[in-house]
């Protein structure tokens, strides 16, 4: 008969058998809802975030073309998050952006 060991700290079920204990623990969600849409765009300030991924930069770069395009009256505000950054680089567009367009990804 094989025999298999208990997960560490987990107390052993029932003999021969092994009782296995979910690793993602509990979490409390807190539920939040988007920030309302702003009535128009003409005055206001966009904010970029550029988060170092490869080709993130030039996204934006992209997305910012096309609304200056499409909307002349806008301003525009750009971070970059560099890489020992532990403060949400969010916070540097406190009270400069209206708006503000993040690239995600991996």
């Amino acid at each position: 008969m094989n025999h298999v060991d208990p997960v560490a700290g987990a107390a052993p079920g029932p003999a021969g058998r092994v009782r296995l204990v979910n690793p993602r623990g509990q979490l409390d969600a807190v539920r939040a809802s988007l920030a309302s849409r702003l009535a128009r765009l003409d005055g206001r300030r966009i904010g970029f975030i550029d988060n170092i991924k490869p080709n993130a930069g030039l996204f934006l770069d992209h997305v910012e073309r096309m609304m200056v395009a499409d909307h002349p009256g806008i301003s525009t505000v750009r971070v970059r998050k560099n890489f020992t950054s532990s403060r949400l680089i969010a916070d540097q567009l406190e009270g400069r952006a209206d708006a503000v367009v993040n690239a995600w990804g991996d």
